[in-house]
């Protein structure tokens, strides 16, 4: 479960940089990677690479929902400032 949740880290952070829906697949890929890679990293029983890779999972996750968030506030900003200089 740990490589899994890297892997879906991974791809949340790349798809953070991406146009229109790469926002969208960000916070969905950051919040699949958060919650395996904490389930992952609680497992008393596993190895520790599996473990490792599930607690490298949760950070990039964060990071990329922390882009990923920070993008989507932006553009309801840019939205507001244009919906007031039009009305």
């Amino acid at each position: 479960m740990g490589p899994f949740a890297l892997a879906a880290a991974v791809v949340a952070l790349c798809a953070s940089v991406l146009p229109y829906p790469g926002m969208f697949v960000a916070m969905a890929a950051g919040i699949l990677a958060a919650g395996t890679g904490t389930v992952a990293w609680r497992r008393r029983g596993a190895p520790g690479p599996t473990r490792l890779a599930g607690a490298a999972g949760l950070g990039l996750a964060t990071l990329a929902l922390l882009v990923a968030v920070a993008r989507y506030g932006l553009t309801l900003a840019a939205v507001a400032r244009l919906a007031a200089l039009v009305g």
